[in-house]
């Protein structure tokens, strides 16, 4: 059977197992549905920084780990290690070049997405935390109150008398900025850096994120659940009360136009109106403790950071509007001829305004022959589906009709696959028949020297859907491409 070495690929393809139906249609608003999807984990340690230049996502952090993604993050290339210190930040600038800041005063730029990096000396060894830059101004913040400022191209060191790390940086391409850290520390930044202010401090947790929407209102976040908001430039703040932020440390705070992120331990706040209101996401039992986070769009941005802090993880998450009107919407449920127009189609109930996530009107189906198959999580569906845009709402009085059928089980050739509790990794055939294999060096062949990075863990509950057939020795005796195009379309695998 499966050799010894694959016990610890337990631990390097733990894939996070959310209950499938919280990922397609928890309510954001009356016309939105979200979902996340979980898209890399284990490739580094720990991720601190994620930017995106071009169709390229770029994520950096432990021992100078880089990679970067050009499928809008589902499948990632591990580049190159610029520096054995850790990367603490990266961004865009707006040329399109890519700019990173780690231990030891590291600094290095790329040109090339990500592909290729040249190193900076800034002439100083503190850590570096953050760096926002705009068109015209730059700021780098640091430990032991370090802050570079950019002027004619080049980096200077500003003169403040504080101690403190300093965390967080925002550019506000004015000539101002504002910076946070240790102890509850705050400046301003005015005349590109040349002069600041400090303004004591915002409490006494370390600060670690800091955004301002305009001169007086403004968001820090921090250690030991830390959120306040100023609406006076910072001369007072107020708490920022969430359901389910108690103590969490919160890391990283972006924005794009109404829409904001805020991400830490366990923990993913989201607001849809700038700030009004806030709603958390909870990790607790994934352990995904979360450091940055990319808005691409008002609809879509990524969150990464450490799952168990042994590897590193990146989760997706994407707003869909729902473009239909109530008359559409209306006739699309209720229809007398809908089991005609379904069959051969995902559906599921409609759910109402307040649904929770166990309710079951989030739970797809795959409706064939007059019955519906259910997708057991999110994995199996995208081994099928690249999207939900097709997925039909129908009356529950419809649905009860139909009897349930068997489980959809993995898309064959997609993924190598293995049950929770056991380490045996298995190759995938038509028909749910999963096939051991026997070695690494078997499973290298077949998926390439990231084989590890290709299995994907089925809870134990679902053993009973799969069949088991004859053992993998050699490559020659599973072929990926061949397996994969074995069926056109999900009937074909029943």
């Amino acid at each position: 059977m499966i050799n010894t070495f694959f016990k610890i690929n337990f631990f390097c393809s733990i894939l996070i197992f959310f209950l499938f139906s919280s990922l397609l249609t928890p309510t954001v608003s009356a016309a939105d549905s979200y979902y996340w999807i979980e898209q890399e984990t284990g490739t580094m340690q720990s991720i601190r920084g994620i930017t995106k230049t071009g169709e390229t996502l770029v994520a950096v952090g432990s021992s100078g780990s880089i990679m970067t993604s050009q499928d809008q993050g589902d499948s990632w290339v591990f580049n190159t290690n610029v520096s054995g210190t850790w990367w603490h930040e990266v961004m865009t600038q707006t040329d399109g070049d890519v700019v990173a800041v780690g231990e030891s005063g590291t600094y290095a730029e790329s040109s090339d997405q990500g592909q290729h990096w040249s190193s900076l000396s800034l002439g100083v060894s503190a850590h570096l935390y953050d760096i926002d830059q705009s068109s015209s101004y730059g700021y780098i913040a640091g430990s032991g109150g370090m802050i570079l400022y950019l002027a004619n191209g080049k980096w200077f060191t500003a003169s403040v008398e504080v101690t403190e790390p300093l965390y967080a940086v925002q550019d506000n391409g004015d000539g101002s900025a504002w910076i946070v850290g240790g102890g509850g520390r705050m400046l301003k930044a005015v005349n590109g850096g040349l002069s600041w202010s400090n303004l004591g401090r915002v409490g006494t947790e370390n600060l670690q994120g800091v955004y301002f929407e305009s001169s007086s209102v403004g968001w820090v976040i921090g250690e030991n659940g830390t959120f306040k908001k100023t609406t006076d430039a910072g001369a007072s703040w107020s708490a920022v009360s969430v359901e389910g932020l108690v103590d969490q440390d919160l890391y990283d705070i972006q924005v794009s136009g109404e829409h904001m992120v805020v991400v830490g331990d366990n923990v993913v706040l989201l607001s849809e109106d700038s700030g009004l209101t806030w709603a958390a996401e909870a990790f607790v039992e994934e352990d995904v403790t979360f450091y940055t986070a990319y808005y691409e769009n008002e609809s879509q941005f990524w969150v990464a950071g450490s799952h168990d802090d042994v590897f590193s993880s990146v989760y997706f998450y994407s707003i869909q509007e729902d473009t239909l009107d109530e008359e559409e919407s209306s006739d699309m449920l209720g229809e007398e001829d809908l089991s005609q127009t379904q069959e051969g189609s995902l559906i599921k109930l409609a759910c109402e305004e307040g649904a929770l996530v166990d309710d079951p009107c989030h739970a797809v189906y795959y409706y064939l022959n007059d019955e519906r198959h259910a997708f057991p999580n999110e994995r199996v569906f995208f081994t099928w589906f690249e999207h939900f845009d097709d997925v039909w709402e129908v009356e529950r009085e419809f649905m009860s009709t139909i009897p349930l059928g068997s489980n959809v089980t993995y898309h064959p050739g997609t993924k190598m696959v293995k049950f929770q509790s056991f380490s045996t990794v298995y190759a995938v055939s038509r028909g749910g028949l999963l096939r051991a294999i026997v070695s690494e060096d078997v499973a290298a062949d077949l998926y390439g020297i990231d084989w590890n990075q290709h299995i994907d863990d089925i809870p134990d509950a679902f053993y009973g859907n799969y069949d088991f057939g004859e053992l993998i020795e050699s490559a020659d005796e599973y072929d990926v491409e061949e397996e994969f195009l074995s069926v056109e379309g999900l009937d074909d695998n029943f």
